[in-house]
């Protein structure tokens, strides 16, 4: 339970706080910025968990239905799933993914809500990694309700953060802390990962 929580939000904030993301989320700041921000960002959440909610639940209901004669596997494939991200994350196993996104930053909508799943549809390429790690850990998961919150804590620190900051603190301020603090983030999150994998192992071995 606790892997799955304490996973959404460093992952969560880590998502948030990548500057391709960033990049991103800045077409949607005239539309939700405003004496209503903190409202809007909260709303936009909502829109921004309608696409990965589900996709938690696919995994659970997957990881479940596969492994349910053999829950040991469940977790050898959490664990190889933590640890390889975890050492991409730390920046030493190395892969394209960043460069075969396509910058498209058409958002489709026309409320909160609608921009924040837009937006959940568009960064599904860029925090591939952050969200196939958090699925992985969450289809391990046996209380559907922590499924689901921690779905919704990761979707909410995946955008809303940004629009409340930037909302008192201004965008440049924002885009110059992203840029400073982004490759920390990573690391932090790489080493989080590598340990829920080492403890996944430790689960398929002694479990």
């Amino acid at each position: 339970m606790f892997e799955s929580l304490i996973s959404s939000v460093v992952l969560g904030i880590t998502a948030g706080l990548c500057p391709l993301n960033l990049f991103f989320i800045i077409p949607i700041f005239p539309k939700v910025l405003g004496e209503r921000a903190p409202l809007n960002a909260i709303i936009f959440s909502l829109g921004v968990s309608t696409v990965f909610i589900p996709l938690g639940l696919l995994g659970n209901f997957g990881i479940s239905s596969i492994f349910n004669s053999y829950p040991k596997l469940g977790f050898l494939l959490g664990a190889a799933i933590s640890i390889v991200i975890g050492l991409i994350l730390l920046r030493m196993v190395k892969i394209s993914y960043i460069l075969s996104v396509k910058k498209e930053r058409n958002f489709y909508g026309s409320t909160p809500y609608t921009y924040g799943i837009s937006y959940g549809l568009i960064t599904i390429a860029r925090a591939a990694p952050l969200l196939i790690s958090l699925v992985s850990i969450v289809s391990l998961e046996k209380n559907i309700l922590i499924v689901i919150a921690s779905l919704l804590i990761y979707s909410f620190l995946v955008g809303a953060p940004l629009i409340i900051i930037s909302s008192f603190f201004g965008l440049k301020r924002v885009e110059d802390f992203v840029k400073k603090y982004s490759k920390s983030l990573d690391r932090i999150s790489g080493i989080m990962l590598i340990l829920i994998g080492a403890y996944y192992l430790f689960l398929f071995v002694y479990g």
